[in-house]
């Protein structure tokens, strides 16, 4: 017998795991610099930090490519291992905090995609980059992914946004970006409404708030050299239709072999 409120409990973590896959699952243009970097490492695993219900972790996975996810959402982290069990996928999820990840592996290559950099806050942020060194192998290296340019909106512009949409066994989600505002302290402030639509015509609408820091690649590049990180180059992840250009910073750990740019 179910305890009471665990089939609400079970729908709400449903909800979570699609609003997840439709606000971030689709993004698809940096997966190929990943699958690059993923063949050119040494030895050891993939570390994905802020993995998600597994974008990246199942995409390096379904390319022969050993992963080990991290997030602290332990749905998001459950998700992740139900699909790579169903796929039989080389990718493993762990709970942990990428501010502080407690892993005694090494790794031969730690990706954080997308803006997960950026959620961490400016200590969180230097919480990891001093955790970085202790989870490298030799020769392994770091790619961080940040947004620097967003170009502010509010509702009136987001009349013109095409809402993501996706239709789970005729119940339909929605989500719209209504604005993108630069914060009081500085943040960058993502707001969306969500909607449910029952196949009865039930609606539910909530809304949803992410905020990141402000972060050139430059300002993280400088933080990652004060925790003993090297510096060996800055790629880019193109601009699509939907998202905007990402800048990609590789690092390695002092002592690599590797020629780095502020040698």
């Amino acid at each position: 017998m179910s305890a009471p409120g665990a089939g609400a409990a079970r729908d709400a973590d449903l909800d979570h795991v699609r609003w997840h896959d439709l606000e971030c699952g689709g993004y698809r243009a940096d997966l190929e610099l990943w699958r690059a970097m993923a063949a050119e490492r040494p030895s050891g695993r993939v570390l994905d930090l802020g993995c998600g219900t597994g974008r990246v972790a199942l995409d390096l996975a379904g390319a022969g490519h050993e992963v080990l996810g991290l997030d602290n959402d332990p749905v998001l982290v459950a998700e992740l291992r139900r699909r790579s069990a169903l796929r039989s996928l080389p990718a493993g999820a762990t709970v942990g905090d990428a501010a502080a990840p407690r892993l005694a592996e090494r790794f031969g290559l730690v990706l954080a995609p997308m803006q997960t950099i950026q959620l961490l806050g400016a200590e969180g942020r230097r919480g990891l980059l001093r955790a970085l060194p202790g989870l490298l192998a030799p020769g392994a290296r770091v790619a961080i992914a940040l947004v620097e340019d967003v170009e502010p909106f509010d509702a009136g512009d987001a009349l013109t946004v095409a809402p993501d949409m996706r239709d789970h066994e005729g119940v339909v989600y929605a989500s719209r970006p209504v604005a993108v505002t630069v914060a009081g302290d500085g943040r960058i402030v993502l707001e969306r409404v969500r909607e449910i639509v029952g196949p009865d015509g039930e609606r539910t609408v909530s809304g949803d708030r992410i905020a990141l820091d402000v972060l050139p690649a430059e300002r993280l590049e400088d933080e990652a050299r004060e925790a003993g990180l090297r510096v060996l180059e800055r790629r880019e992840v193109p601009a699509t239709a939907d998202h905007v250009a990402s800048a990609v910073v590789v690092l390695a750990a002092v002592g690599s072999d590797e020629e780095a740019t502020d040698a």
